[in-house]
């Protein structure tokens, strides 16, 4: 039998050397291929793992973001209340002298612009001003009190024996004069709310997201070091690290912008708005459309004056006079901020802010933020009346009719076809817009802050910033 068996093998040893190479091959193939699957699970696993790591991270520096403006817009509301104060207007309106009066039982007149009731100096026939304008003869009325006012007080003097100054009183501005300042501040401070949320919206992005990504390459570098791993080559020179110093004075720098830039910004809104409001009558009455109008050209007005160009020196202290007031005020030395880390970082931040993404996204933001604003004072304009309906359709005339009122048929189809838009007299509408740039900077919550922080062009600067190329070096 063995002598058989190795008959058979002497005859088909070819064939059998030729079936066990095949086979050998196939197993040596089949192990090569799985391992070699695993492997690449075993990468993609780690890739993932590695972009779910770089994800989170980056999310929750979007909510860092998030709360940072929050902390930080107080701050400027406080300055921008201040020095825009439309509050401070509304209280001289109310000292002007007016003919004395039996007091309304319940009646409050120290309310003020958040109380609710939206300037209730407007509604007051005391003013001269219930419809944008000022009553001539009422203006005349209180001057002449106040004259007669005058020269009682100083005969009064004279019989006490009392000497008064000889220099006059500075004189009181007119009703239409405050009604004209208001108009134009109340316009000016919700435009300086908008861009200044904007610009703070982004700055803080462009700054947590850069710190953001040094301190997760300082981690990786971190782990590959400590571990001797060298599967994983560094490409580039990379110096590390950004301390703590390096990462408090880099975040600092929006002081500047709270304190020092924001009045920049304040000036170059104030010029555009009184270019483009100072024309309009109180007494105008306009339609939502027109109001968008007013407001696309303050922009326009801005973007013609180069704001753009401008933000650079609104947004860091650039040159020696501004770095000096900058050091000087928040009592830092120049040889411990300015480190070779920081100077990186201040350059690629300045680096970001001229460059024509950052003017894409800020323009986006304003154009968001204007028609969130919009859609909020569309309910200050009232519902349209309805078209009156249509006849019934005219009879076909026959011979021996009379012709139909062709010019009655037409003027009643475009009373139909068109679309009637209501008005609102200017005036009524300044309440309306100084409260949302009160809202705007002190909303709680703050869904104008939520709008823009969540829009897809910042929500891009930020994960272009994050994933820029090496922002230590």
């Amino acid at each position: 039998m063995l002598d058989g068996a190795w008959s058979f093998v002497r005859r088909h040893q070819r064939k059998l050397a030729i079936t066990a190479g095949v086979v050998g091959g196939l197993y040596y193939s089949g192990r090569l291929l799985v391992n070699r699957v695993v492997e690449m699970q075993a990468v993609a696993a780690k890739e993932r793992t590695s972009k779910e790591n770089i994800r989170r991270r980056f999310d929750q520096n979007q909510r860092d973001c998030l709360f940072t403006i929050m902390s930080l817009l107080p701050e400027l509301s406080e300055q921008v209340l201040h020095e825009v104060d439309v509050e401070r207007l509304i209280t001289e309106l109310r000292t002007i002298h007016r003919p004395q009066a039996s007091p309304r039982p319940g009646g409050n007149s120290g309310e003020t612009l958040e109380s609710g009731n939206a300037w209730s100096v407007s509604k007051s026939p005391s003013v001269g001003v219930a419809d944008g304008g000022a009553e001539p003869g009422a203006e005349a009325s209180g001057d002449g009190n106040t004259s007669a006012a005058g020269a009682a007080v100083q005969s009064t003097s004279r019989e006490d024996g009392v000497q008064t100054d000889g220099a006059a009183e500075e004189p009181r501005r007119s009703k239409v004069e405050i009604w004209e300042e208001i108009k134009i501040q109340s316009f000016a401070r919700t435009m300086i709310a908008v861009y200044a949320e904007s610009l703070l919206t982004m700055l803080v992005h462009i700054q947590l997201n850069m710190v953001g990504r040094s301190t997760y390459l300082d981690s990786i570098v971190s782990k590959l070091v400590d571990s001797n791993d060298n599967s994983v080559p560094l490409e580039g020179r990379y110096e590390s690290r950004l301390s703590v110093t390096d990462e408090q004075n880099f975040l600092m720098l929006s002081w500047w912008f709270l304190n020092r830039g924001w009045r920049q910004l304040m000036a170059q809104i104030s010029e555009a708005t009184n270019h483009c409001i100072r024309q309009l009558p109180l007494k105008e009455r306009v339609t939502h459309r027109e109001l968008a109008a007013l407001f696309s050209g303050i922009h326009q007005r801005l973007r013609e004056n180069g704001l753009v160009q401008s933000l650079t020196t609104v947004l860091l202290p650039l040159g020696d006079k501004n770095v000096a007031d900058y050091l000087t005020s928040n009592r830092l030395a120049a040889d411990q901020v300015f480190t070779p880390v920081f100077v990186r970082l201040l350059d690629q931040m300045r680096d970001v802010i001229e460059s024509t993404d950052f003017a894409y996204v800020f323009n986006s933001c304003i154009d968001r933020l204007t028609a969130q604003l919009l859609e909020s004072l569309q309910e200050s304009f009232p519902e349209p009346l309805p078209v009156p309906a249509p006849r019934a359709p005219l009879p076909p005339t026959v011979e021996g009719e009379t012709v139909p009122d062709l010019e009655g048929v037409v003027r009643e189809f475009e009373e139909f076809s068109a679309s009637p838009e209501s008005r609102v007299v200017i005036v009524q509408l300044l309440p309306r817009i100084a409260r949302e740039g009160h809202q705007i900077l002190n909303g709680v919550p703050n869904h104008y802050l939520e709008n823009v922080s969540a829009s897809r062009e910042v929500q891009a600067l930020s994960a272009a910033v994050y994933t820029a190329e090496n922002v230590a070096q």
